[in-house]
């Protein structure tokens, strides 16, 4: 809950997980993996070789959406 608020809302802090949380994460995510394998092969967009330079990452429309 944010600093001098009455609701909990999200901020830039993160959050935690209780072990038992993170066990049923785990859990999720192997169903997630089974049912779309695909996913398990994704990769992320700065890995491609449009990133060798800061021109190539501002085009990203991935990172910057709002980048005319």
């Amino acid at each position: 809950m944010p600093y001098g608020e009455t609701e909990v809302k999200q901020t830039r802090k993160g959050f935690a997980l209780r072990l038992m949380e993170w066990d049923q994460i785990k859990k999720v995510m192997e169903l997630i993996n089974n049912a779309y394998p695909t996913l398990t092969c994704a990769t992320l967009c700065y890995f491609g070789n449009d990133y060798q330079n800061q021109l190539g990452a501002l085009d990203c429309r991935e990172c910057n959406p709002f980048m005319q």
